[in-house]
């Protein structure tokens, strides 16, 4: 696409918006600086417009899809889900579930000092959660993705949000728990295992274990060398080691 054109960068910027609306061209906004300006600083409500044309094909609108794709495009923030919502009002929740993208996970390292309970992107997600208007979401997307990476990233706050919404730590054969194993963080393993208990009328409702442990699981924290969770799991959860990992205890 060539905008060798006198005056171009001098278009009102509403027509700007009308022709990328009609285009929907991903690579427009990088046809000059002076475009990216323009689509960069748009509303949010003109971005929701842009990618709902973008995700939408042969005008047949599954919401689950619509959110789904929606949601991995890094334009896609909570203003623009706002607006969104305001859009596609008319139609009807879909069965299926809307699948968390991995983009939302995949940079989390550990900050210093610390994570909150209102670090990124915690707000996004319980407002995700929340909308009535937006179907219900999947946790467990792309094979529990976001739980592994909160649990690698030892962001305690997302783990036990996603926990509520419940993701499973048996994803992809238990792969959350062996991430925690290998840092060596008792503190996680119990989280992703053990439910809370509860108190009804002043007795202690104790739940069953998320997932079942085994010898596996046991080798992996005793080829770590992660002392305090082998006590746990031999000791306090039963889990009997094989005959290699045996050797290696004694």
């Amino acid at each position: 696409m060539s905008f060798q054109v006198i005056g171009i960068n001098s278009l009102p910027v509403e027509l700007l918006y009308d022709i990328e609306l009609y285009a929907l061209s991903e690579n427009l906004p990088h046809a000059s600086h002076h475009f990216n300006d323009v689509y960069k600083q748009a509303s949010p409500f003109f971005h929701a417009k842009y990618i709902i044309g973008r995700v939408i094909e042969n005008n047949e609108i599954n919401l689950s899809e619509v959110y789904t794709k929606a949601l991995r495009y890094p334009l896609c923030t909570q203003k623009v889900v706002e607006a969104m919502q305001m859009l596609l009002k008319d139609f009807r929740p879909s069965k299926s579930a809307v699948q968390l993208p991995r983009r939302l996970f995949k940079n989390l390292a550990p900050p210093t000092p610390g994570w909150s309970k209102d670090s990124y992107p915690i707000p996004f997600l319980r407002y995700l959660y929340n909308a009535p208007e937006i179907p219900r979401i999947n946790t467990n997307a792309n094979e529990g993705y976001a739980l592994t990476r909160a649990v690698h990233a030892r962001f305690n706050p997302l783990v036990q949000f996603l926990l509520a919404h419940h993701a499973s730590p048996a994803c992809r054969d238990n792969l959350a728990v062996k991430v925690a194993v290998r840092q060596k963080n008792l503190e996680m393993v119990k989280l992703l295992v053990e439910r809370k208990e509860t108190k009804k009328k002043g007795k202690r409702r104790k739940f069953e274990d998320r997932l079942t442990l085994d010898s596996d699981m046991l080798k992996i924290a005793v080829m770590a060398n992660a002392q305090d969770i082998v006590e746990y799991l031999y000791r306090e959860k039963k889990i009997l080691p094989d005959l290699q990992t045996l050797k290696k205890m004694t």
